[in-house]
């Protein structure tokens, strides 16, 4: 065969190999949606960017404001590329039910969990002389709570929490109190400041810090509301050892979200393989974000996330030995 010959026959072959081997379409921009600004799920995000930035050299990566509930929506419409939000949501979100009754989002796929959260921390000053949560009904009580932005997660458990009590939201601003839906660092100075009596939500920076500016107590949920919880909304239950914050002074159980990755299903393998792998790779970044994620872990992040998986996490997953 001449040397030109087998230059051709050289060249064609690996124009056939390269056409059958799968193109990896370059990324031109990616979206994150997080959390409110002041909270965990916000740095959370910003970590996330920095990933994407480095798998993703040129892209416009972009890091938005959000909350669970809305995170579903954002990624579902694809306004998103990734978001944070919660194992149950989406559940909910890809069966049509609880918050998305009859409204099925099925451009979602699953990334990742990160950890269990407790959700249900009821904390007033120390020196509020409310002891229970069963007060404010029976007192009628016009308290001002605060709770996380609409659309969040941590909104949708108060709200959820409180009826057990047979409480709404309508119920308190009818009692003379209000709800504010903040941000957590809003809320920290709102409570510090005199201007709010409650906070109920997840144990985030900014209330941590709240609770070294401000001596505060705990008003714990009723077992068997949290049973119920569980039952009907799919929350987990978690216990809260003693002398985890201050005011906690006995082990007490408290209601749960699983936090997770979510993704669009549209998304390619390629896209969100690589970026799975970026985030796991970086995981010391995630638990050193807050104590809640101390127990971030690759080999079972694949677990508790609710429903399907995304065939590039799968892939990774699948990679490294985790999921067989």
């Amino acid at each position: 065969m001449s040397l030109r010959k087998l230059f051709t026959t050289t060249a064609l072959a690996l124009c056939g190999l390269m056409m059958a081997l799968p193109a990896s379409a370059k990324v031109n921009s990616f979206t994150i949606t997080a959390g409110p600004m002041g909270g965990d799920w916000y740095s959370i995000g910003g970590a996330m960017g920095e990933m994407a930035k480095q798998v993703f050299p040129g892209a416009i990566v972009t890091v938005t404001t959000g909350g669970a509930l809305a995170n579903v929506a954002k990624v579902n419409a694809g306004k998103a590329d990734v978001g944070l939000s919660m194992a149950k949501l989406y559940a909910e979100a890809l069966a049509g039910k609880g918050k998305y009754e009859g409204k099925k989002q099925e451009n979602l796929r699953a990334v990742a969990f990160l950890a269990y959260i407790p959700m249900s921390y009821f904390l007033v000053k120390a020196d509020n002389p409310l002891t229970s949560i069963e007060e404010i009904k029976a007192k009628k009580l016009p308290i001002r709570l605060l709770t996380s932005k609409k659309g969040s997660s941590p909104s949708l458990a108060a709200e959820l929490m409180l009826a057990q009590y047979g409480i709404s939201f309508d119920d308190i601003k009818s009692w003379g109190g209000s709800v504010s839906f903040v941000s957590y660092a809003e809320a920290s100075n709102l409570i510090k400041d005199g201007h709010a009596d409650a906070w109920v939500g997840p144990m985030v920076s900014s209330i941590v810090e709240l609770t070294t500016t401000t001596k505060m107590k705990q008003l714990t949920i009723k077992p068997a509301f949290l049973d119920k919880l569980k039952k009907d909304f799919n929350y987990a239950e978690v216990m809260l050892p003693k002398g985890k914050y201050y005011f906690v002074t006995q082990d007490t159980p408290q209601m749960a979200e699983a936090v997770i990755v979510i993704t669009q299903k549209k998304l390619s393998t390629d896209e969100v393989y690589q970026f799975t792998s970026s985030l796991m790779k970086n995981a010391a970044r995630i638990q050193g974000i807050h104590k809640t994620y101390s127990g971030f872990d690759p080999a079972t992040a694949w677990q508790n996330v609710g429903g399907p998986l995304h065939p590039g996490a799968e892939k990774y997953y699948k990679e490294k030995g985790y999921l067989k």
